[in-house]
């Protein structure tokens, strides 16, 4: 499985969506956010980026944080509490 995480520097939220893939056994590629890397998530996912991290998993946009624990974890997560 892989995970590409666009993350930006000293964002807390980036560092624990990272550990979470890691600890499920994803493959992870980390891209820095920038103006292009904005525009080819909105060019290829029709997605407006508001915030970061955005992570991607085997070619499917998936969102941030809390988006990647509930897929992941499913319906239990803690943040679905």
């Amino acid at each position: 499985m892989k995970a590409i995480v666009y993350s930006g520097l000293g964002c807390s939220w980036c560092d624990r969506v990272k550990v979470l893939l890691q600890d499920n056994e994803y493959d992870i590629e980390e891209i820095q956010i920038s103006k292009e890397s904005v525009q080819e998530i909105k060019e290829k996912y029709d997605q407006d980026v508001r915030s970061i991290p955005q992570v991607i998993i085997d070619g499917e946009f998936v969102g941030g944080f809390a988006e990647v624990e509930s897929r992941i974890k499913g319906p239990g997560s803690i943040n679905k509490v």
